[in-house]
């Protein structure tokens, strides 16, 4: 579980975490910024399925709120997390 992030409305803000599906390769780590309607995908092929899958993700909030990112596991078979962790952004106005 990765704790709020905070950050400041038209500037970048990094996410990291990892990735791992319990003995199943990782084939991509997803992001959605919009409650899952889209997501944008990372391939990453030939995993080890007992290693973690580090990733890092920027977002830039071009204003002040409360934001959401989705994050989940793709297994080669193209089935994703069911639950995909959650990450909250705290966003002030810019300066």
């Amino acid at each position: 579980m990765i704790g709020t992030v905070l950050g400041t409305a038209g500037k970048p803000v990094c996410v990291e975490g990892y990735a791992q599906d319990f003995g199943v390769p990782v084939d991509a780590v997803q992001f959605s910024c919009d409650g899952g309607a889209t997501w944008t995908s990372y391939e990453t092929p030939g995993m080890d399925p007992d290693c973690n899958v580090n990733w890092s993700f920027s977002f830039t909030p071009p204003m002040e709120g409360r934001y959401e990112l989705l994050v989940r596991a793709v297994r080669p078979d193209g089935r994703a997390t069911p639950q995909p962790a959650r990450v909250e952004l705290d966003i002030a106005p810019a300066r």
